[in-house]
């Protein structure tokens, strides 16, 4: 197991649970029924060995739990049926996930359960399948999952897509799971010593090139404006309860290309816009505005390799988000400025030779037993209390792909992820792009963040702002993101105009 999901899976706590909702809503059908959707989740998901597999834990939990394949694996009793209440709308279904997705597990040792779910409006139909963070793997999970439940044609078969993954062994005996831990106690204490000397050496040769630029007076890196000022604390900073709310909506990709067309920028940058303007309109109506952006985890780009690692590879860092400024270009052109600022440092990072700090690493050197002890004695200390706020959300994108897609023959005409919350930073975004629609999800606390709709809905209604101003300023005619745009020396000094 990774440092990453084994550290996920051991902090989460009742009020911070760990684990991912993906959705897939189907049109309706003669074909569907909870029998037909069951018979697809029991013959697919177990072709991926994760889903067919449990974790085995080390003795007293020093080490990090292994994986071992169930014998004779039978997956109906992790499969289930759901209503939603009439009428039926979307409002009403986001109620039942928001339910699902917070109901206790009857076996806690399950690390996915799904639901085929009927009483749709129009008659139509959608399966959901919560999956714990050793199975989500980030937003790589949902992205997995989809090509095992869906087609490009009506009546194929999902089963034929991709092959069944390999086992990953069967439980290991007691000896050797001692055997295993001692192993691992030396590997974690040599990796320990190698990760204090990288970093030290790193620190130093960062310090050294600093000091050979300003000595040949070469421009320096600018400090992000997407990192600078202050974090200010909202409601979205409060701590969590157990319970979640979530909503969802759809928008015409065609829109926000129209937008991105108009005003220049990436497509990208146009729905955090509509976002962070959908951000803007809540908090005047429901909390109050801050002074300074908000600071949230976003996707960027990944820095080209050669070869390439993979198509349309994305990265997560932080960004503030304009909350603050009121006239949408405006907003738009400081995401634009941002980004393309946080993307040139990150390639200028990437050109170096030292290396950063390994956080994966260090996440694999901590004892399941420490990360629970230690979450547990944060949460219950109020230490977190004494802090500034760090994060106010996130936002997650994924690509689906092929288009269109079917299941169990069935159109589907909508895909989109419940992501979890973590603690002081209770607001989640999740983007899937599906063909020439991107359909978003907001997960929040309730108790916290009233009204999800209002920031749903509020994206959809931005970005036809957005779309009217495009409208009215065509490239070349009005305001340009990229021609306002400021440069700085990082770009300047590459020879990258923007």
């Amino acid at each position: 197991m990774t440092g990453p999901d084994a550290l996920s899976l051991h902090t989460q706590t009742s009020r911070m649970p760990a684990h991912t909702v993906t959705l897939v809503i189907i049109d309706a059908s003669d074909q569907l029924s909870h029998q037909r959707l069951h018979q697809l989740v029991a013959a697919s998901l177990p072709q991926l060995a994760r889903f067919r597999s449990r974790l085995v834990t080390k003795p007293l939990g020093v080490g990090q739990p292994v994986w071992a394949e169930i014998a004779d694996y039978d997956p109906a009793p992790q499969i289930h049926c759901a209503m939603v209440r009439a009428p039926g709308g979307r409002h009403e279904f986001a109620d039942l996930i928001s339910e699902l997705s917070t109901r206790r597990q009857d076996c806690p040792s399950r690390l996915w359960e799904a639901w085929s779910i009927n009483g749709l409006a129009g008659g139509r139909w959608a399966l959901a399948v919560k999956m714990s963070p050793v199975l989500n793997d980030g937003a790589a999970g949902a992205a997995s999952l989809w090509p095992r439940l869906l087609t490009t044609r009506p009546h194929a078969d999902p089963a034929n897509n991709l092959p069944a993954e390999p086992s990953l062994g069967w439980a290991p005996s007691a000896g050797e799971l001692v055997t295993d831990v001692m192993a691992e106690m030396v590997e974690n204490q040599v990796a320990g010593m190698w990760l204090i000397a990288e970093t030290v050496a790193g620190v130093l040769q960062a310090a050294r090139g600093r000091l050979l630029r300003m000595r040949v007076g070469a421009p320096m890196a600018p400090v992000a404006s997407a990192m600078s000022g202050p974090v200010p604390h909202t409601v979205f900073n409060a701590p969590l309860t157990k319970r979640r709310a979530v909503a969802f909506a759809s928008i015409p990709l065609s829109d926000v290309e129209t937008v991105s067309n108009a005003f220049g920028g990436s497509i990208t940058n146009v729905v955090l816009a509509a976002c962070t303007l959908s951000l803007r309109a809540w908090l005047q109506r429901h909390d109050k505005v801050p002074d300074d952006p908000l600071l949230m985890w976003m996707p960027f780009e990944a820095p080209a390799t050669d070869p390439p690692k993979m198509r349309n590879a994305l990265t997560r860092g932080p960004l503030r988000i304009p909350v603050h400024l009121e006239d949408p270009v405006q907003v738009l052109t400081n995401l634009h400025t941002a980004t393309e600022r946080l993307n040139a440092l990150r390639a200028l990072d990437s050109e170096s030779s030292y290396r950063t700090i390994d956080l994966e690493s260090i996440a694999a050197l901590i004892p399941p037993v420490v990360a629970q002890v230690g979450m547990q004695l944060y949460a219950r200390s109020g230490v977190r209390h004494q802090f500034r706020s760090i994060c106010h959300g996130g936002v997650s994108s994924i690509a689906v792909e092929p288009v269109p897609a079917y299941c169990a023959g069935a159109k589907v005409v909508g895909m989109h992820t419940v992501a979890p919350l973590a603690e002081e930073s209770g607001l989640h975004i999740a983007l899937a792009s599906r063909g020439d629609e991107l359909d978003v999800s907001v997960c929040v606390c309730p108790d916290n963040v009233p009204a999800v709709d209002d920031l749903a809905t509020g994206i959809v209604h931005f970005l036809d702002i957005l779309v009217a101003a495009a409208q009215k300023s065509p490239r070349g005619q009005g305001r340009s993101v990229v021609t306002e745009m400021t440069s700085h020396p990082a770009n300047r000094s590459r020879g990258q105009p923007y």
